[in-house]
């Protein structure tokens, strides 16, 4: 009995000890988190405070960028040719997608594609544990809207928090009241997707580019606490930069001249099929530029027209670069004919010429080695003896090489220096080809030949632009003036200048007169107006510049209406065309197109009755 409560009283001090002892390890254990979870506090809010604190308010608050508006371009009347709107990305997190079915439904019906394949991407997304999945791109606000109104109705059954996140990204877009109107004029934008600036549309040419920092404006910021459905809480705004918008550019351009233009030059393109044609139409006394049209083309909305280059060749680059090139400024062609009442001009008013001279035309000159044929007649009988009005009436090559000869090479390089056709117009475009020809201290031989040459226009390169211009004096009284796009912001451009001499301008504007009546510019006669115009057919030059490409021309066709009250220059081009290739069949029939629409659009009442002018006319012209 006594050894049996022995072994109790053993069994209790041991039982004792044993939980002493698990107490104590407690007690420990307990001590050594207790100054585990102390020094991790220590740790947390001493030593990593600021760190932790900065992550935290990184994590809470959000910064997000205010988009500014592109400034509009505008016509002259400031009938809207671009302006800037809003469309957005549309976006979901696939995890907060608890029904995808259902999702896929909703989906289907609001952004087309099939339910297979809207199940088929969210379950990729939810398989890959991916928070962001885009929908669509640059779709309409409204469509985000609606898109949202469907998921919360087809998702009522859930509570809130279990409903799918939809989310939207603003981004900047262009829209066009007339997306083909001068669209290489106009310019493109490409979007830009900046986390750092935020989305813009970066200017790519023409306008855009040449005006960008006027048009582009500046984006903004805004930072605050996002709310759960990820709209910033007004209260914990801190820091607010409002965007600046962008400010508008005016053209000289009339949407309604333009859109004649670009009818009456499709008509052109669709029956000669050149590789490239131009219309032009300039307003002499500002030197404003009403409508610039060009072909090939694209549209600027659906940017159909261009095309990317199938190989990485210089060539296969420039031609998928056609539809782009503003021909006005960025093409350089030799002018041909169109160049000779600008020689016969330039040359009176220096006093190197007179009204009364004449020259006899054989139908074949001879200067140095080289014959000089009267392509015009082109059957080896010449015009016989003309007088200047006579020579740019028939276009006379013969006529126009004895007068490079009978001024020289110095002479005939001074009278085209003379119309600014060697300098940039700095009109406003972004880019620029400058028109040249060599200088007559670089012509080391064959300066005999190459002054003939010079004075019928071959031998020089010249923009489009320049020769408008060029045109655009004679049709104002010798006076010259700079040409421009754009009317606000106002262009810095030099003083009009008086390069020609009244009376001289008038006399080459009556043998352009007569070459429209009686000569080679025919098919530009207007019923009821004068017309003073030059046909040009010029040769293509070869790229290594030794010789010209057989059957290779650019036909051209310069023309001021009305002659008697000059409102308009008209230049048409065309680069190779088929079907026939001289200016006065290719060209001219799309000048009186135009010119028949300008003078309905502007109201002009005919100025005359009989169909041909007298040889001796000399009414004040212009």
């Amino acid at each position: 009995m006594a050894t049996r409560r022995a072994t109790v009283r053993h069994t209790t001090v041991r039982l004792k000890t044993d939980e002493l002892r698990r107490a104590q390890w407690l007690g420990a254990a307990l001590a050594f988190g207790g100054a585990a979870l102390a020094a991790r506090l220590v740790q947390l809010q001493v030593i990593q405070h600021d760190q932790l604190r900065a992550e935290g308010e990184r994590r809470r608050r959000h910064r997000r960028t205010l988009l500014a508006k592109r400034g509009a371009i505008l016509d002259r009347h400031h009938k809207p040719l671009a302006t800037s709107d809003l469309c957005c990305h549309i976006a979901i997190d696939p995890m907060s997608v608890r029904d995808v079915p259902r999702a896929a439904r909703v989906l289907a019906a609001h952004l087309g594609e099939s339910e297979e394949f809207w199940r088929d991407r969210l379950l990729q997304a939810r398989g890959e544990g991916r928070r962001y999945l885009r929908l669509a791109q640059r779709a309409p606000l409204e469509r985000y809207d609606q898109l949202r109104h469907a998921l919360r109705q087809a998702f009522k059954p859930y509570r809130r928090d279990e409903q799918p996140v939809l989310t939207r990204e603003l981004v900047p877009i262009r829209t066009y009241l007339q997306p083909t109107l001068a669209p290489q004029v106009i310019g493109l934008t490409q979007p830009v997707e900046s986390g750092a600036e935020g989305n813009f549309l970066r200017a790519v040419s023409g306008i855009e580019r040449a005006y960008d920092t006027r048009l582009a404006g500046k984006n903004g910021i805004e930072e605050g606490e996002l709310a759960p459905g990820g709209v910033l809480i007004p209260e914990t705004v801190q820091r607010r930069v409002v965007p600046v918008d962008g400010e508008p550019v005016r053209l000289t351009l009339d949407a309604a001249i333009q859109q004649a233009a670009e009818d009456a030059l499709e008509q052109l393109w669709r029956k000669h099929q050149p590789m490239g044609a131009l219309m032009l139409v300039l307003e002499p006394q500002s030197g404003d530029i009403l409508a610039i049209a060009n072909r090939p083309t694209f549209n600027l909305a659906t940017r159909e027209g261009l095309r990317v280059p199938r190989t990485n060749s210089p060539t296969e680059r420039e031609r998928a670069m056609e539809p782009l090139r503003n021909r006005a400024v960025e093409f350089l062609y030799e002018p041909g004919s169109t160049v000779k009442p600008l020689v016969v001009a330039a040359l009176l008013s220096e006093g190197r010429l007179s009204a009364g001279m004449q020259f006899f035309c054989a139908g074949a000159y001879k200067v140095a080695s080289k014959r000089i044929r009267c392509v015009v007649e082109g059957r080896g009988r010449g015009h016989g003896m003309q007088t200047l009005e006579d020579t740019l009436c028939h276009s006379c090559n013969v006529a126009m090489a004895q007068i490079g000869q009978r001024v020289g090479l110095e002479g005939v390089y001074r009278a085209l220096q003379r119309f600014h056709l060697f300098e940039p117009t700095r009109a406003g475009f972004a880019y620029e080809a400058v028109g040249r020809t060599t200088p007559p201290d670089k012509v080391r031989w064959g300066r005999e030949v190459r002054a003939a040459n010079l004075a019928f226009g071959q031998g020089l390169l010249v923009s489009p632009l320049a020769l408008a211009a060029a045109y655009g004096a004679l049709a104002n009284e010798g006076r010259w003036v700079a040409p421009r796009i754009a009317l606000e912001p106002a262009l810095a451009r030099p003083e009009p200048q008086q390069i020609v001499q009244p009376a001289d301008a008038r006399l080459v504007m009556r043998g352009l007169v007569r070459a429209v009546e009686a000569g080679t510019g025919k098919a530009a006669q207007l019923k009821g107006y004068l017309v003073a115009g030059k046909t040009g057919t010029a040769q293509k030059a070869l790229p290594n510049g030794r010789g010209y490409a057989p059957g290779k021309y650019v036909a051209s066709f310069v023309g001021i209406v009305p002659a008697d009250a000059p409102r308009a220059v008209i230049l048409v081009m065309a680069d190779e065309p088929q079907r026939g290739y001289y200016g006065g069949e290719v060209a001219a029939p799309a000048f009186r197109q135009l010119a028949q629409f300008l003078m309905w659009y502007w109201r002009i009442p005919s100025s005359r009755h009989k169909s041909i002018v007298p040889r001796s006319f000399s009414r004040p012209l212009g």
